[in-house]
């Protein structure tokens, strides 16, 4: 009686915890889907995962900073990403994955939009800034300049700023095409509007991952 009765509370304060991040989630999706306003991902130091069949760029720049990241400990430490960021970018597909524990039971919060079956950036973005710990794609760029100094990056003729260290590596070019991104990003902000079509968030059982990039 005593086990069955803690099975009740335990699955009553899930759904509880549950219907009111799908209602919260609901309402974020509809306002980013409608452009309403802009976004920013940020999961208490702990990376998230983020694909996209594609990318086409304009305005890019890329410098190297430091994150402050959670340890299993309990304790926090310095984490070095890379910080890339465009001016406009349009995307084929998008997908975020990131995994949370809920009432101690693994669950992944997953932002999907886009078909990127059908080779169309039908996602556009404009001031997108990335802060990851790792970037793997095929890319091409034209415009290049490798070696600036981070505060020296600009992307394009956006005002957003990347806020690199004087001194720092940097690089920033005209155009980035980016093929299949895979990213384990800290954070991932839009300053300025994006418009995603086909915006799907779901709350799924374990710990799943996107599965646009093979």
């Amino acid at each position: 009686m005593h086990e069955t009765a803690l099975g009740r509370t335990r699955w009553g304060r899930f759904s509880v915890v549950t219907g009111v991040a799908s209602v919260a989630i609901g309402a974020l999706g509809f306002a980013m889907a409608n452009g309403l306003l802009a976004a920013s991902f940020n999961v208490n130091g702990r990376p998230f995962q983020i694909e996209s069949a594609g990318l086409q760029g304009n305005g890019f720049g890329a410098i190297m900073d430091n994150v402050t990241k959670d340890n299993a400990d309990g304790t926090t430490s310095g984490q070095a990403v890379a910080r890339a960021g465009f001016e406009t970018a349009n995307l084929n597909g998008l997908c975020a994955a990131v995994h949370q524990s809920v009432l101690g039971l693994p669950f992944t919060l997953k932002i999907a939009a886009g078909n990127p079956a059908d080779a169309v950036n039908d996602i556009a973005a404009a001031d997108m800034v990335l802060d990851a710990q790792s970037v793997n794609s095929n890319a091409s760029m034209n415009g290049l300049a490798l070696g600036k100094s981070a505060d020296d990056v600009a992307l394009g003729g956006s005002a957003t700023s990347l806020g690199g260290t004087p001194g720092n590596f940097g690089l920033q070019s005209s155009t980035a095409n980016l093929n299949g991104l895979h990213a384990e990003a800290y954070a991932a902000t839009i300053a300025g509007t994006i418009n995603l079509t086909g915006l799907s968030l779901a709350i799924e059982s374990g710990s799943t991952n996107c599965t646009i990039v093979n």
